[in-house]
């Protein structure tokens, strides 16, 4: 069943006391071993050796302490970071909607390869495949569920997933030429900075990432041509890119064919 707000908000509270209680408990653990350890060896040592064990033993509990203290305060503030997720600003694509942008997407590509009106269906059709295919390859290497066509506030993704404090928001493209119209990618920067400033709104202290995803039917050289010159083409993001390029044709034989 699933947990509603309240109660992962219970539980992370109650894991956050908890620790914190464990973390006072060895402190007093630490000093009471300090105290056994010199009562114990207190006649066998000198001066200058007592006071080494001394050192030795509160340095090794200064450090014990303190890096079981940021541990445990990194992991919790994660834990409260995600629990604003129910919070975000946004909704399911309409079907209108994804609809629109497929058939702006399906013109745009019919009209590079100058693909005549007859075979728009068959187009549209590997387009969407395309695209069900490459969510299909980010889900399996990111090992978490993937919520499909979402808006955050105005902006719309192809799909967002949740690791820690950490978003991802995913876009795809299917590109037929080595270059990414600027239009394009204007559009993209516009849409990721949207989209940071609402998290920055309503999920704050969370780090945001963009995956840009290009589904290709490209020639080596062709490909190397478009790795070469993609990357400056998002240098002055609001938020770090990462650039996949994947083969249409490979995606299909590990996805679609028997």
């Amino acid at each position: 069943m699933a947990q509603t707000k309240a109660e992962v908000t219970t539980n992370s509270s109650f894991f956050i006391k908890n620790y914190l209680t464990l973390i006072i408990v060895l402190i007093v653990l630490v000093c009471i071993s300090i105290g056994i350890a010199l009562a114990f060896s207190a006649q066998y040592l000198d001066a200058s050796q007592k006071w080494f064990l001394i050192s030795t033993l509160i340095i090794f509990a200064f450090f014990s302490v303190s890096i079981s203290t940021w541990l445990i305060l990194r992991h919790s503030r994660k834990l409260i970071v995600s629990e604003k997720d129910d919070e975000l600003d946004w909704t399911v694509s309409s079907p209108e909607l994804q609809k629109r942008n497929i058939n702006n997407e399906v013109k745009e590509l019919s009209r590079i390869m100058e693909i005549p009106s007859e075979q728009m269906s068959d187009l549209r059709s590997a387009y969407i495949v395309a695209e069900d295919l490459a969510l299909r390859k980010v889900q399996d290497e990111a090992q978490v569920p993937l919520k499909r066509h979402v808006n955050i506030g105005n902006t719309g993704f192809n799909a967002i997933y949740f690791k820690d404090d950490l978003a991802t928001c995913v876009d795809v493209t299917f590109l037929v030429t080595p270059e990414v119209p600027q239009d394009k990618i204007n559009l993209i920067l516009r849409k990721i900075s949207s989209a940071k400033a609402t998290f920055n709104r309503i999920r704050e202290g969370s780090k945001m990432r963009l995956l840009l995803v290009l589904v290709t039917q490209l020639d080596q050289e062709s490909e190397a041509k478009l790795r070469s010159t993609i990357v400056s083409k998002f240098s002055s993001t609001p938020v770090d890119v990462d650039i996949r390029l994947l083969d249409f044709q490979t995606l299909q034989k590990v996805y679609a064919e028997n």
